[in-house]
């Protein structure tokens, strides 16, 4: 949850720390995930999970709403 969390930081400051942009930052941390899990299913004891997909998602939505909150007080 916590690397998901950064990456989706790191695409939201890519953008600049847009508030507009938190769907765009969620979406590409969200394909980063499938994109992983897809890859480890070609790793010798390793197997993709939705539900790691689905810790990294909530772990990149808790940082980004963290990250919501603290940028509207930027602009009060």
């Amino acid at each position: 949850m916590l690397g998901y969390g950064l990456l989706a930081l790191a695409y939201l400051y890519a953008f600049k720390l847009s508030p507009t942009k938190l769907k765009i930052a969620w979406v590409l941390a969200f394909l980063y995930a499938i994109s992983d899990e897809f890859h480890q299913t070609f790793v010798l004891g390793r197997q993709g999970s939705w539900m790691d997909i689905a810790i990294d998602s909530i772990g990149a939505t808790i940082a980004l709403l963290w990250a919501k909150k603290k940028i509207s007080f930027q602009k009060k």
